[in-house]
């Protein structure tokens, strides 16, 4: 009976050591060939938010450049490789068909530039949660990274003599 306790005891232990380092796994690095990939994160989102936005930083150690060619994640059924440009003054989001990670180098996903996008949310993206996503890369394979989620910085666009506060806007009523 002692020994089945122990083991117990042990078991549950290890649930509360363990638990926590997987949640913040992508905080201090997964590795995958001679990429890490560090700093993982979700954007929180609106409960009523169609889409999502997902960030980290890919370093490639090696000396030879690899692609990330897609992102598959547990909370939207399509999930994409995104960067920002300019359209004439225009800030838009495009999907990119694979980001580069030279070699000795980095591909950082931020707010404002390249990020994960996750289309037809399935779930609401709530501070404290976490968002798996699978990673495929060209040379180094696949990884699994735990991405939590946090309220973001507030998105201002500025642009000369042009101001846009990203969380004041409102929609205007349909005519």
């Amino acid at each position: 009976m002692t020994s089945r306790i122990s083991l117990l005891s042990a078991g549950l232990l290890s649930l509360f050591i363990l638990a926590p380092n997987a949640a913040n796994a992508a905080s201090h690095g997964v590795n995958v060939g001679n990429l890490e990939i560090t700093n993982a994160w979700v954007r929180a989102a609106p409960p009523n938010a169609r889409n999502g936005g997902g960030y980290l930083t890919i370093t490639n150690h090696g000396m030879v450049g690899d692609k990330l060619l897609s992102a598959t994640s547990n909370v939207s059924p399509k999930t994409e490789l995104h960067t920002h440009i300019n359209d004439n003054g225009v800030m838009r989001m495009r999907q990119v068909p694979h980001v580069v990670v030279p070699m000795r180098g980095q591909a950082v996903f931020k707010p404002g530039g390249l990020h994960i996008m996750f289309m037809g949310l399935k779930t609401p993206l709530k501070v404290g949660g976490t968002v798996m996503l699978k990673l495929r890369f060209e040379k180094a394979g696949e990884v699994m990274v735990h991405a939590p989620i946090k309220k973001g910085p507030d998105m201002k666009m500025k642009m000369p003599n042009h101001s846009h506060d990203m969380n004041k806007m409102k929609k205007k009523p349909a005519q």
